[in-house]
């Protein structure tokens, strides 16, 4: 009497946490994210989801399912996930790493990754990182210093660096120092 008040949405909501009503519902009607919701907690409903929608996930839906649901990497388009796809899954499911395009990543997605996943640093290309770059990861991660092109930071990211992590001073270009960065070191 009251299924018929139920919208598209609020079916993939309900299956994914009660899929015994999965049977009142027109599974024709859900769409690729109701069908990323239900997979995600109900994996046993992967035969019921058509074969148009697999071929349609995106990176965004596939990162999302196989965060959750690894066993279906087998199904995955892995050229459909961009950079932000890759930091996601990789930092829940690094074991996909085999199969990413880390050129994707940008220095922003690998400061979040290597927070989660440090032993993959050996794949990152750190030729990308600019001096801002290094100065937020240097800050909170001094461990990736072997990596550093340390000419390429300024002055500004000498402070930044230098007041996280003095024990760096040895590698310091001191002539890019102005004034005020000066005054700062030593207030």
């Amino acid at each position: 009497p009251f299924w018929d008040k139920f919208y598209r949405d609020d079916w993939g909501k309900l299956i994914a946490g009660q899929p015994q009503f999965a049977d009142r519902c027109d599974l024709s009607v859900l769409g690729r994210w109701d069908w990323v919701r239900i997979l995600s907690s109900q994996p046993q409903f992967a035969d019921k989801c058509p074969a148009w929608c697999w071929e349609n996930f995106d990176g965004d839906r596939w990162s999302s399912l196989l965060i959750n649901q690894p066993q279906f990497a087998d199904r995955c388009d892995w050229k459909k996930l961009n950079g932000i796809d890759w930091k996601e899954l990789l930092a829940v499911q690094p074991q996909f790493a085999t199969h990413c395009n880390f050129s994707k990543l940008t220095p922003e997605h690998w400061q979040y990754l290597l927070w989660k996943q440090p032993h993959l640093a050996d794949k990152c290309n750190w030729k990308k990182f600019k001096s801002r770059d290094w100065r937020e990861l240097l800050a909170s991660h001094p461990e990736y210093g072997k990596y550093c092109n340390w000419q390429k930071l300024t002055g500004e990211d000498w402070c930044w660096v230098l007041q996280s992590h003095p024990h760096f001073f040895k590698k310091c270009k001191w002539r890019k120092l102005n004034g005020s960065q000066w005054r700062f070191l030593l207030s």
